[in-house]
């Protein structure tokens, strides 16, 4: 049973709940909870006791916050826009309701109808803000995007990325771009959307129509630098065709200079027009379709030496020559990735071709009953087109032998010879270009291989929980540009915050884990029933939850710790 026990220490006397409790099998008064002084006790009981507790996510909201407040996102937005356009909605200017909705798509991706009800009222964003947010639905949204022109998107862009190299002190050099697709649920029938086409999608959604992302990332923290959406029927080299001015002049406005830029790209963004017009333009490390090129690709097998990679020992080959009327330097190399991946493939389509083969082997073994008579030259079309349609032509051989009536007996096996010319002489093997003659193998390689950040941040762009920019209900262009520029708002902000963390603290995780750590450190709020004998307000304070200690140092790093509960972003004016 627990009792109440004084100490005394230097003239006061202190009163601590303690309970007698057995250590080692012997009896010890263990102290359950410190009270402090009787004077101090008695203040806290007068003052009241709390009579609710609420708590609210609020370490990623705040964080993201904070950056957005130094970025000056909001009046960015706001100042590309047209002074007619420049109205308050529910308390809110264009650009505050737009740093909302970033926000969201950072922390919990959700409609803009449920962006209150299923994220914003579980956050302490109404307490930071000190606004109420219960306005905030789809109409809301949808008003306040409506007032932002197309042509002003690159130019708000433009200037938070400004922003962000100026404060984060990014240097310029290796830059890496690519793009990839997002289905969307837009009815075929909807003539109002020219961006949402049907095309190849990546996420196997070929029965619905798509949008195109061409994105631009640094090499180190995917900060992205410049983002283009394109109708999804369009081809890479197309899209990379069409807005590689805009990506020089981005350069340009952000470096001043293009000297110390490496740009990246993959081998379907090539084309001989389009690689001779980068040549001249900046710097590039890019690819070439090992198919094209046979007679490197031999000269590469015969001279191939042992190099170190990032502590990885690879099969190289490095050379100077023309390509494409271009004067390049060439790497060819050996990536065990790709050539296990490619042995694989071949592996499954030949499966995939036998059963497909046996099959109609049982079939024409037997005469026909009914209908035309089976030809040789028929059976031997279809076999053809079987094998052909599996990209097997040369490593599958057959034979069709002729049996009584118009039956006929099949059989079929892999040219295991012309398999191992295969794996030894052509799969595996990448041809990397680039106009830097001063490179050595292993930083033309490092940069190529940067390539597959640029893919990393896509990936989080596609995650559900974090950063996505699914699900989108939106049918027209402009509405479906907007969207795109809330959400690469958010991945700007987040990947800064990223940025931050893992160069202060150490942090060794990905950006969605320290997005759901940072939702873990929440807000408690104390609300308190007034003094007794008064007609007092109930009192309110807040405090943060206990958290553990390697998001006690982060949190601490990022400000979260002081309790500022108020941002200076002017939501409600403009300036």
């Amino acid at each position: 049973m627990a009792t109440l026990q004084k100490r005394k220490s230097r003239g006061n006397t202190y009163w601590s709940i303690v309970e007698s409790r057995r250590v080692n099998g012997k009896p010890r008064p263990v102290i359950l909870a410190y009270l402090g002084r009787a004077e101090d006790l008695l203040k806290r009981l007068n003052e009241g006791i709390p009579h609710k507790v609420k708590s609210y996510s609020h370490g990623s909201v705040a964080a993201l916050l904070q950056i957005a407040e130094e970025l000056k996102v909001v009046e960015t937005i706001n100042k590309h826009l047209r002074d007619h356009c420049k109205t308050i909605r529910d308390g809110f200017t264009v650009g505050g309701s737009l740093l909302l909705a970033a926000i969201g798509r950072a922390c919990k991706p959700t409609s803009k109808d449920n962006w209150y009800q299923g994220f914003a009222r579980y956050t302490s964003l109404s307490y930071l803000l000190k606004m109420s947010l219960s306005k905030l639905d789809s109409q809301h949204f949808w008003d306040q995007m409506d007032v932002v022109p197309s042509s002003a998107i690159a130019l708000i862009e433009e200037d938070l990325v400004r922003a962000v190299m100026e404060i984060e002190m990014i240097k310029p050099g290796t830059l890496l771009c690519d793009m990839s697709n997002f289905f969307t649920y837009i009815a075929s029938d909807n003539r109002r959307c020219s961006l949402a086409q049907r095309g190849k999608n990546k996420q196997k959604r070929i029965d619905l129509r798509q949008l195109g992302i061409l994105l631009l990332v640094t090499r180190e923290h995917h900060l992205p630098l410049l983002h283009k959406i394109y109708q999804g029927n369009l081809q890479d080299r197309t899209v990379f065709k069409e807005y590689f001015e805009s990506m020089v002049n981005r350069f340009k406005s952000i470096y001043g200079s293009l000297e110390d830029i490496t740009l990246v790209f993959d081998q379907g963004n090539n084309s001989k027009t389009m690689l001779s017009k980068v040549d001249a333009s900046v710097h590039f490390v890019g690819a070439v379709s090992p198919f094209h090129h046979k007679e490197l690709v031999e000269e590469a097998n015969r001279s191939m030496t042992t190099v170190t990679v990032s502590r990885k020992k690879m099969q190289a080959y490095h050379t100077r020559t023309v390509i494409w009327e271009l004067d390049l330097t060439v790497v060819v190399y050996i990536s065990e990735t790709l050539l296990q991946g490619q042995i694989q493939g071949i592996e499954q389509n030949v499966a995939k071709l036998f059963t497909q083969m046996n099959e109609l082997k049982e079939k024409i073994r037997i005469p026909t009953q009914r209908g035309p008579k089976r030809t040789r030259d028929a059976l031997t079309k279809t076999i053809e087109k079987l094998i052909s349609s599996r990209g097997l032509k040369d490593l599958v051989v057959w034979q069709l032998d002729e049996l009584p009536e118009d039956a006929f007996d099949l059989d079929f096996w892999i040219d295991q010879e012309h398999f191992t010319t295969l794996k030894d002489k052509w799969l595996g093997r990448r041809i990397l270009i680039t106009n830097h003659h001063n490179w050595s193998t292993e930083e033309i390689v490092l940069a190529y291989w940067g390539q597959a950040q640029v893919e990393y941040a896509f990936k989080n762009l596609k995650n559900p929980y974090h950063l996505a920019v699914r699900p989108q209900y939106h049918w027209t262009d402009q509405k479906i540009e907007v969207h795109a520029l809330i959400c690469l708002i958010g991945f700007l902000l987040s990947m800064v915050l990223y940025k931050r963390v893992v160069e202060k603290t150490g942090f060794n995780k990905s950006p969605h884990n320290l997005l759901e750590r940072l939702s873990a450190i929440r807000l408690a709020t104390f609300i308190e029933s007034p003094k007794r004998k008064t007609k007092g307000r109930y009192k309110a304070t807040q405090r943060i939850e206990e958290i553990d200690e390697e998001m006690t140092d982060i949190a601490g790093m990022l400000g979260l710790l002081d309790q500022k509960l108020k941002t200076n972003i002017p939501f409600s004016v403009y300036k």
